[in-house]
């Protein structure tokens, strides 16, 4: 059943179920006033009757209260009437002449021989003989009118009800229509072709919502799409080069018997690109992970003692690359809540960037201290720099400021990094300008469990 349909029905039991509850009360409440209208009536006619029995009748016998009542009579309308009993409930007059039950005080339904009326008593003291005086009133009429009510409404009931699926219809078809639109855009659009958007309706609905949300959606889609195709790319042309070059070295040396050193030429160029691509296979799998939630084990470690690990792998990779690479570290352990191996690449990762993107002879600063009762670890370099427009999109995966100067990557350094900072608790900002280098800022919270040293000013290699 479509949700059209679905939207009608409802639509029609709702309004059904109220314009009965609507029917039953107005009828009922119709009744009621009538009813109300009727009492009053007997009440004012009842006080008048008093009155005048009492004004008229003054001094004088029961033959002048009969005549007195007769003559009020005449006032009375149709379906009405008028009877006066003595003490002993002898009947002295009445018009028109009904059996009636005995009626209370207060208006009430009491039976008469014809159909039930509404009644009232009063006891009249005259001339020091007491009477009582009845005064009734038919409901027929009002019965009558209340008949023909109920009959129009429930003539007026299925009318409305048709009126009501109509109209229910047409509301339905006309609010769905968009997303029927939408609906056929939708399939209109494909993973080669995920760039379309959806019309936005000038109306701030449910509908203008959902379209901006899907147009949104498509948006993120066609980037990751993008950045997907360009990943395979650059992830085919990395895994290539080196099974390629594998591939090539291992044939030629097997070609041919040769010599000891040859072989171990072969050998040592086979194992320079075995780890080329265990990195690349590395940096895939520990996206991987990452998507995958949670994956760290975090225990306190000392980052100093991780930086002066790494330290001699980044002077080499600075020579290898005529940079001058300048280290400086507080002189005290400084322990955080962390992953070493984790830790360790996000480290490395930072220095990897800046030594790639700085000139030769260039300069690199490292720098771990603590500031406002946080780990700093900072990599600052006078290369290239990176442009505005470029830093929000630095870590994203597979994003590359300058493919030219990648030295071979692939552009995940940087987003494992900020994926493992942000697993650790921490962030990193950068800071940067085109032809005045970078500023790249690891901060992660101290370890609770540990005092730790101030900071030092020294920047310089020469204290280690």
């Amino acid at each position: 059943m479509s949700i059209r349909v679905r939207l009608t029905l409802w639509h029609a039991a709702v309004f059904f179920l109220s314009l009965v509850g609507f029917a039953v009360v107005v009828w009922i409440r119709t009744g009621q006033v009538i009813h109300r209208d009727i009492d009053t009536w007997l009440l004012r006619q009842s006080d008048g009757l008093e009155e005048f029995l009492k004004r008229e009748t003054q001094g004088m016998g029961q033959a002048a209260v009969v005549e007195e009542t007769r003559e009020f009579s005449t006032g009375l309308p149709r379906g009405s009437g008028v009877q006066l009993l003595d003490l002993h409930g002898i009947v002295l007059f009445e018009k028109p002449n009904i059996a009636l039950d005995s009626p209370s005080e207060q208006p009430s339904t009491v039976v008469s021989e014809h159909a039930p009326v509404r009644a009232v008593a009063r006891t009249v003291t005259v001339a020091g003989e007491t009477f009582q005086v009845r005064l009734w009133r038919s409901v027929a009429e009002a019965q009558g009118a209340l008949d023909e009510f109920r009959d129009v409404l429930l003539l007026m009931i299925p009318a409305f009800l048709v009126i009501s699926v109509a109209g229910g219809w047409f509301l339905s078809r006309r609010a769905l229509r968009p997303v029927d639109e939408i609906t056929e855009a939708a399939r209109r659009i494909s993973i080669q072709n995920l760039s379309g958007t959806l019309t936005v309706p000038p109306h701030a609905d449910e509908i203008q919502r959902l379209t901006v949300a899907w147009n949104e959606m498509l948006k993120r889609l066609d980037l990751s799409a993008k950045q997907l195709r360009q990943f395979t790319a650059d992830a085919s042309h990395e895994l290539r080069s080196p099974v390629t070059v594998v591939r090539t070295t291992a044939e030629l040396a097997l070609r041919q018997d040769r010599s000891s050193p040859e072989y171990r030429a072969a050998l040592q160029m086979i194992h320079e690109e075995s780890v080329a691509l265990t990195g690349v296979i590395e940096s895939l799998l520990e996206l991987t992970r990452a998507d995958s939630g949670p994956v760290l084990s975090l225990l306190p470690l000392d980052v100093r003692a991780i930086v002066l690990e790494l330290r001699s792998h980044a002077e080499s990779m600075a020579a290898h690359s005529r940079v001058q690479l300048k280290l400086s570290v507080t002189k005290d352990p400084v322990f955080v809540m962390g992953g070493k191996g984790a830790l360790r690449r996000a480290l490395l990762a930072l220095i990897e960037n800046a030594i790639k993107f700085t000139p030769p002879s260039g300069q690199v600063r490292v720098t771990l201290s603590i500031r406002s009762g946080e780990l700093l670890f900072e990599v600052e370099d006078n290369g290239i720099g990176i442009a505005k427009e470029d830093l929000t999109r630095i870590f994203d995966r597979f994003y590359q400021v300058d493919r030219s100067r990648s030295g071979g990557g692939v552009g995940l350094g940087l987003s494992i990094a900020h994926w493992i900072a942000h697993e650790h608790g921490g962030r990193i900002e950068v800071e940067s300008e085109i032809a005045r280098g970078a500023i790249f800022r690891l901060i992660l919270p101290l370890s609770a469990e540990t005092r730790y040293p101030q900071d030092i000013e020294s920047r310089s290699k020469d204290d280690y």
